[in-house]
C-alpha cells in the first residue's frame, strides 16, 4: 500500500470512528434514545394501578393511567401475569435486565418502537414488565427515550438508574 492511499484510508476512517464513539458514549447518557438501562436499576410504583376486568395490563400516558392510548404518542402498559380484575399494590420492582427495539405495524407506513424493564418483586410475583411504545413512519420514528418515558409516566412511576 502506497502512502498516498494510507492517507486517503486514514481520511476515510476517522470520520466513522468519531460517529462510533458518539454512539457509543450516547448509551450512557439518560437523555439520549440509545441508552441502555443497567441492570440493577429500580423502578418505584408511588400509587396503586387497577387493572381492568379482562386485560392483564394498564396503560399510563401522559402521567395518567387508563384503558386506552393514543399509539402516536408515548404510552407505557404495565403488565401483569394473571387477568383482572386485579391491583397493583406501591411497590419497589427490581429491573434485571432492560431492552429495546422495533417492529413493522403496517409495511411499509407504520413501525412500533418499544422499549420493555421486566420487572421483579418478591411482593408482586404476578407483575411481568412495563412496556412504553409509539407508532411512528420507520423513517421518522426513533427508540423511546427516558424522558420520554417519564413523561407518559408522570408521577405514578419513578426510575432510578443503578451506577455504572
Amino acid at each position: 500500500m502506497t502512502r498516498r492511499t494510507a492517507g486517503f484510508l486514514a481520511l476515510l476512517t476517522l470520520p466513522l470512528l468519531a460517529g462510533c464513539e458518539g454512539l457509543l458514549a450516547s448509551k450512557y447518557d439518560v437523555n439520549s434514545q440509545f441508552y441502555k438501562i443497567p441492570a440493577g436499576s429500580k423502578l418505584i410504583l408511588h400509587r396503586q394501578l387497577d387493572i381492568p376486568p379482562g386485560k392483564a395490563h394498564v396503560i399510563l400516558q401522559a402521567g395518567r393511567s387508563g384503558a386506552g392510548a393514543n399509539q402516536y404518542a408515548v404510552n407505557c402498559e404495565f403488565e401483569v401475569r394473571t387477568l383482572g380484575p386485579g391491583k397493583v399494590r406501591p411497590d419497589t420492582f427490581d429491573i434485571p435486565w432492560a431492552e429495546m427495539s422495533r417492529e413493522w405495524v403496517s409495511q411499509p407506513n407504520i413501525m412500533r418502537f418499544y422499549r420493555v424493564l421486566h420487572l421483579q418483586s418478591a411482593a408482586q410475583p404476578d407483575v411481568l414488565q412495563l412496556m412504553c411504545q409509539d407508532w411512528d413512519g420507520p423513517l421518522l420514528g426513533k427508540n423511546i427515550s427516558i424522558p420520554e418515558m417519564r413523561a407518559a409516566l408522570g408521577d405514578i412511576i419513578t426510575l432510578e438508574f443503578h451506577a455504572r
